[in-house]
């Protein structure tokens, strides 16, 4: 994994207990990943896909993205009030699968247009069916389940 140019190294971020249990615990824990100062979109991808390493943070994910889009289209055809359901559903969700499932910070919170763009990214993988290889091709072991 390519290197942050800041001198703070994704994988001691990675290496260390991620688990918290207070909010100041959180913000703590938010520190290192605000010191990572990512080059290029193409370094933060593989930092940003060991941040979803479980299959349920994907799919929680592709659920959060799937709904927000739809709550856009639906916004832009019919009622403009539904905007206020897009971040909602694509945060809510997303942020839930990182506290309860993964275990880790979202990496919105350091990163959010690279993370944003990633999460495309990523749901655009899964609709494919292209995730677990590019899991493979980064050097992480899919677990070969339906998302």
């Amino acid at each position: 994994m390519p290197r942050s140019s800041a001198g703070s190294n994704p994988e001691d971020f990675l290496a260390k207990d991620r688990s918290f249990s207070s909010a100041g615990e959180l913000g703590r824990r938010l520190l290192p990943l605000k010191k990572m100062n990512f080059r290029s979109f193409d370094e933060f991808w593989p930092f940003y896909v060991t941040q979803h390493s479980k299959p349920a943070t994907r799919r929680w994910h592709f659920a959060g993205t799937l709904l927000s889009t739809a709550f856009l289209i639906y916004a832009a055809a019919f009622n403009w009030w539904f905007l206020l359901l897009v971040p909602l559903a694509g945060y809510g969700l997303a942020w839930y699968s990182h506290l309860f499932v993964e275990g880790n910070v979202p990496a919105t919170f350091g990163h959010p247009l690279w993370s944003l763009l990633c999460d495309y990214k990523m749901f655009g993988l899964m609709l494919t069916g292209k995730m677990d290889r590019e899991i493979k091709r980064l050097g992480k072991r899919p677990i070969l389940n339906g998302f």
